[in-house]
């Protein structure tokens, strides 16, 4: 009977550390966001304050070479960034999501609207009248980097 209390501090300090162990994950989580945040500033600039380029697309990472296409053709490797016209297209039958809208630039997909905002940017543009919806795009990268993170920007507020 004494053997078993001996262990009861210790299932106790395990269950302390089992229980805890969520939290320090939320931290690793926030952290990450955080990480993320700074880095999409450092590409797209000052235009995020000054109510510009907001709407952060998704999916990009998908999308390099379509990205290297686009930097090439506008030779922008020295400037660290393309300011276009961006068209969101409706893609109804995306196995993932009925009401995606994917983002294209100079006719090469480059994202996607997040899956959150999708049925928004679709209502919007079946309203329109449309098929799709033109939006100003930023295209952003560190020009110093040998292999740079792209990010795309819209000029789009929901």
């Amino acid at each position: 009977m004494n053997t078993y209390f001996a262990f009861i501090p210790l299932v106790a300090i395990i269950a302390f550390l089992v229980l805890r162990s969520p939290s320090s994950a939320k931290a690793s989580k926030s952290e990450r966001v955080d990480f993320i945040k700074q880095a999409s500033d450092s590409i797209h600039g000052d235009e995020v304050d000054s109510g510009g380029y907001e709407y952060e697309v998704v999916g990009e990472s998908f999308q390099r070479e379509n990205l290297l296409k686009l930097i090439r053709a506008h030779e922008a490797f020295d400037s660290g960034q393309i300011v276009a016209t961006a068209v969101l297209e409706p893609e109804p039958t995306n196995e993932f999501d009925s009401t995606a809208v994917k983002v294209v630039v100079e006719g090469v997909q480059v994202g996607y609207i997040a899956a959150s905002d999708s049925g928004v940017v679709t209502a919007m543009i079946k309203k329109s009248g449309k098929k799709s919806f033109e939006v100003p795009v930023r295209i952003g990268f560190d020009p110093n980097s040998p292999s740079p993170l792209i990010g795309v920007r819209l000029a789009l507020r929901l």
